[in-house]
C-alpha cells in the first residue's frame, strides 16, 4: 500500500524540526548541523517524501520568503487575508515577509524594492490601487506575483478579487425589496477602484434597474475610518424626515458602524428611523447593536487562494485563469427595517 504523501509541515513535525530546517535540507542551502541533516534525510527516506514543484524549481539565489504588502495592518480584511496567506505558505515551507504601507503608494513601492533586495521567491500585493509604477516594480523583482483586492489581470498578473459590484448590487436590491426608495451611499474615493468605483457601481446599477433616479445629494465620499462614517451620515441625514434617505448603504462595515454610532449619539434609532447596511462582514458586525446587515466576504479564504496561486506559480503550474473572483453572501441581521 503506497505511503500517504506528506506536506513539508507534516514532515517537519515528524522529524521534530522547523519547516525552514527541512527546506534547507531539501534545497541543500544554508547551515544545518550534520546530525540534524542525517536525521531529516532518514525521515524523508522512511516516509517516501517527494519534494513539491516549489522545492525543485526555486532558484538557488532565492530565499524561502514571500513578500506581502499590506495596506493597513490593523484592518480586519487585511489581517484575515494575511492570516490565510501565511497559513498556506507555511504548509509549503515558505515564510512571509510583511510590509505595512499604511495606504501609501510610495511606501508600497519602497517595500517592493526591499523585497527585491531580500531576494524573495514571490510577492503578494494587497492593493488599494495599482499604478504603472506598481506594475513596473513588481515586474522588476523578477519573481511570481499575485495581486489581491485589485484587478491587474489585464496586465498579466494573477489577481484575486471580491465580486464588489455584484455584492453591492444585491445589497441595494435587498434594501429596495424592503421598501426603501430613498437610499443613500457612504462611499470612498475612486482611486480605490474596487471599493470606490465597483461598490458604488453596484449601488447605481440597482437603482437604475428599479427605476430610481440617483440623487447626488444622497451620495457622499470620504475615507475609511469610523469618523468618516459618522461625517457621512451627518451629511446624508441631517434630520430624520421624509427628505432624508430611509436607508444608507456604507461601502465598508467600519463606515456603517461609524454611521450607526453617530446616529445613536443623535438619538436617531437604527433601523426604526434609518436603516443601515454595510459591506465586508468584519468581526464586530454581528456583535454590534443592532447587528449589522452586510455582505460577507471570506477574507481568510481569499488569502489562502492567493497563496495557493502563488505556490502553483513557483511550481511552474500556470493558473486556469489570471482573474479569480471570490464568492460572497448577504448576511441579513437587524440594522435594516421593512417599511
Amino acid at each position: 500500500m503506497p505511503k500517504q504523501q506528506l506536506n513539508i509541515r507534516q514532515l517537519a513535525e515528524k522529524a521534530g524540526v522547523s519547516t525552514s530546517t527541512v527546506s534547507r535540507v531539501l534545497n541543500n542551502s544554508g547551515y544545518v548541523r550534520q546530525e540534524v541533516r542525517t536525521h531529516v534525510e532518514r525521515i524523508i527516506a522512511e516516509t517516501g517524501y517527494v519534494p513539491s514543484g516549489i522545492a525543485k524549481n526555486l532558484k538557488a539565489n532565492r530565499s524561502d520568503t514571500v513578500g506581502i504588502v499590506i495596506p493597513r495592518i490593523n484592518s480586519f480584511a487585511s489581517s484575515e487575508i494575511t492570516a490565510g496567506i501565511s497559513t498556506a505558505l507555511a504548509e509549503a515551507g515558505l515564510f512571509p515577509l510583511l510590509g505595512n504601507s499604511a495606504n501609501t503608494p510610495e511606501q508600497e513601492l519602497r517595500y517592493l524594492d526591499i523585497f527585491r533586495g531580500h531576494r524573495v521567491s514571490g510577492v503578494v500585493m494587497l492593493a488599494t490601487m495599482i499604478t504603472p509604477a506598481h506594475l513596473e516594480a513588481m515586474r522588476g523583482i523578477g519573481v511570481p506575483a499575485v495581486v489581491v483586492g485589485q484587478d491587474a489581470s489585464t496586465q498579466g498578473f494573477v489577481s484575486v478579487i471580491q465580486n464588489e459590484r455584484r455584492a453591492t448590487r444585491q445589497m441595494t436590491d435587498y434594501l429596495i425589496r424592503c421598501g426603501h426608495r430613498r437610499i443613500g451611499l457612504i462611499g470612498v474615493a475612486d482611486w480605490d477602484v474596487q471599493v470606490g468605483c465597483e461598490r458604488k457601481g453596484g449601488y447605481l446599477d440597482a437603482l437604475q434597474a428599479a427605476g430610481i433616479a440617483p440623487d447626488p445629494d444622497h451620495m457622499v465620499t470620504g475615507g475609511f475610518d469610523l469618523t468618516d462614517g459618522a461625517a457621512g451620515i451627518d451629511r446624508l441625514v441631517p434630520f430624520a424626515n421624509d427628505a432624508s434617505p430611509s436607508a444608507v448603504l456604507a461601502v465598508t462595515d467600519r463606515l456603517a458602524i461609524g454611521a450607526i454610532s453617530r446616529l445613536a449619539e443623535r438619538r436617531i434609532t437604527v433601523p426604526d428611523e434609518v436603516s443601515i447596511a454595510g459591506v465586508g462582514d468584519i468581526d464586530v458586525a454581528q456583535v454590534y447593536r443592532p447587528k449589522l446587515t452586510t455582505v460577507h466576504f471570506d477574507y481568510y479564504a481569499t488569502g489562502r487562494t492567493a497563496a495557493r496561486l502563488l505556490i502553483d506559480a513557483l511550481g511552474d503550474r500556470p493558473p486556469a485563469a489570471l482573474r479569480q473572483v471570490m464568492p460572497f453572501e448577504l448576511r441579513v441581521r437587524d440594522s435594516v427595517a421593512v417599511i
